[in-house]
């Protein structure tokens, strides 16, 4: 089974192929789809180790269960015709499932996937194949990363900074992406933001009741999230969503 999804010649994933293969397991073989997964096992740990910005070299840990399960899901899910490239969709699903778990997991709940964002770009390169499935969607993507950061260097951040300065507590961390919705959902609070590279704190202030202190204290993390939250980072935006879905249903 080995070499029938990878052409190694122009090492590029054989997407017709694996298709057609993906096809006869939904169709009830399961011996095919056991074959299948074991042998995109390293794509899978390659996949969570670049989502996640750590190196996932364990079988037995959580992150594999769940990038594991991904997967299966993305396999008994997938149609050729409405999801394209069976590789770009299956990263998707990992990535959406690890984000959610990330979200409930303490041990990666600190901070936003900034690391995502500086791999990205080397992710998708190494994933998606050479033809012409996702290709636009790939261009737009890197587009839309490159004005990110662009963005954030404007006020003088990096995506270390943020690594760093994200607020570490649950109730730090919620109430600065509250303060961020509010200045995104602004247009006039945002346009100050954008144009004097500060955070307007007086009509901050007087929308929501909070100390100033830790207005500047969660500067870099506040500015970041509000700029997530007027781009098309998606994956980025449905993860700062997740946070605020916590905090309304769990006080």
């Amino acid at each position: 089974m080995h070499g029938l999804f990878i052409n190694k010649k122009k090492n590029v994933i054989d997407t017709s192929s694996t298709a057609l293969v993906i096809k006869k397991i939904q169709n009830g073989d399961i011996r095919l789809k056991e074959e299948f997964i074991k042998d995109n096992v390293p794509y899978i740990i390659r996949t969570i180790s670049n989502i996640l910005g750590i190196v996932v070299d364990d079988r037995n840990s959580e992150e594999f269960s769940i990038g594991l399960a991904a997967f299966n899901e993305a396999i008994d899910r997938y149609d050729s015709e409405k999801n394209g490239n069976f590789y770009t969709y299956s990263f998707m699903v990992i990535k959406s499932r690890l984000f959610d778990f990330i979200r409930r997991n303490k041990k990666h709940s600190n901070v936003l996937p900034f690391s995502y964002i500086e791999q990205s770009t080397r992710v998708e390169e190494r994933l998606l194949t050479c033809d012409s499935s996702g290709q636009f969607e790939k261009i737009e993507v890197r587009q839309e990363l490159t004005s990110f950061e662009k963005n954030l260097k404007e006020f003088g951040i990096s995506l270390e900074d943020l690594v760093l300065s994200s607020p570490k507590h649950r109730d730090s961390r919620l109430l600065s992406i509250k303060i961020a919705r509010i200045i995104a959902d602004n247009d006039d609070i945002f346009k100050k933001l954008a144009e004097k590279k500060y955070i307007p704190m007086k009509e901050i202030l007087k929308l929501i009741k909070v100390n100033h202190k830790t207005i500047q204290r969660n500067r870099k993390f506040i500015i970041a999230v509000s700029l997530i939250l007027r781009s098309n980072l998606y994956d980025l935006k449905e993860y700062v969503q997740g946070f605020e879905r916590e905090g309304k249903y769990n006080g």
